[in-house]
């Protein structure tokens, strides 16, 4: 189950090479019509769909020349959790792969308590040092990195403000600058990537409604902005999508190389592909059915550990 030597990080938006998928088995039969909000899904899921379309995404990726791990061949202490998480899949959410290490989320209290303890070991097993691990009461459900200078972190639902807050000199460590969100407490900003996507060092896609109080923070001070004119600054342009689009994960996309990203393909209308396509950004589009149960993107599935 080791893994000594293994190559990981992912602050630079290189190509893709590696990746942690979990296909769900057992844990699927726990959603059912009755408590399926309990577990954060939008409906009960079509257990043998929702597998066959994993697999599908999990071949997808291999042809693109990704290394796909799976989660269970490198679980053993913790193995006995698994069945109980149905939205493990949602690798994603429980780290952040850096170059110095994961930044390990706390997943919230509820149904997705736990599922931190399976992908350190899973972390552990492949080599992958912990650079931050959330501990005690802390509520952190994700960051996301902008540049190999900037970290985007969103006061969403899935975060207290009070880990939050803990959080910014750890990660000021990492990265010079943090650009820090204020945004509505709702199921569909949930996490950071249902308003920001970066498609390469010089374009992203993003929601702005979803900003009430945009703050740049460094070590010296912490200054309010405005996301688009501070980013242009940095020769980043930002592509605004709908509010159709950003509920339908519009913002949250899997990108194989800088310009190239999978997508569903019931994301994005055609005005914004348009706008991409303008810009030489080719977009592999993936159907889901089965899949949008657990209310998730193909990048929520994703744990990116290695870009090269």
């Amino acid at each position: 189950m080791s893994a000594a030597n293994r190559s990981y990080g992912t602050e630079k938006l290189a190509r893709l090479r590696t990746a942690i998928l979990h296909k769900p088995n057992q844990s699927l039969h726990l959603v059912n019509q009755s408590n399926y909000q309990d577990y954060l899904f939008s409906f009960p899921p079509d257990i043998e769909q929702y597998q066959h379309e994993h697999d599908q995404y999990a071949d997808l990726l291999r042809s693109q020349g990704v290394e796909v791990l799976e989660l269970e061949d490198y679980v053993q202490d913790n193995k006995v959790l698994i069945p109980t998480l149905p939205n493990l899949p949602y690798l994603n959410d429980s780290s952040v792969i850096t170059s110095q290490g994961a930044i390990l989320s706390k997943m919230c209290p509820g149904s997705r308590a736990g599922e931190e303890l399976v992908v350190r070991e899973v972390l552990d097993n492949l080599g992958i040092p912990i650079f931050h691990a959330f501990e005690g009461d802390a509520e952190f459900e994700g960051c996301l990195v902008i540049s190999p200078d900037i970290l985007f972190i969103a006061d969403t639902e899935r975060h207290s403000r009070t880990t939050i807050e803990g959080f910014f000199n750890k990660a000021l460590e990492l990265f010079p600058e943090i650009i820090f969100a204020e945004i509505p407490q709702e199921r569909r900003y949930m996490h950071p990537d249902m308003i920001f996507g970066r498609i390469s060092d010089n374009l992203a896609l993003v929601y702005p409604p979803a900003f009430i109080k945009t703050f740049l923070i460094t070590k010296k001070q912490r200054t309010e902005i405005n996301l688009k004119n501070y980013l242009a600054k940095k020769d980043m342009e930002l592509i605004e999508v709908s509010d159709q689009e950003q509920q339908k994960w519009g913002c949250s996309f899997v990108v194989l190389q800088p310009n190239i990203f999978i997508h569903y393909d019931i994301s994005l209308n055609l005005k914004t592909q348009n706008q991409l396509s303008r810009r030489g950004v080719e977009i592999i589009e993936f159907h889901p059915d089965a899949l949008l149960a657990g209310g998730g993107s193909l990048h929520c599935l994703t744990l990116r550990v290695w870009r090269e």
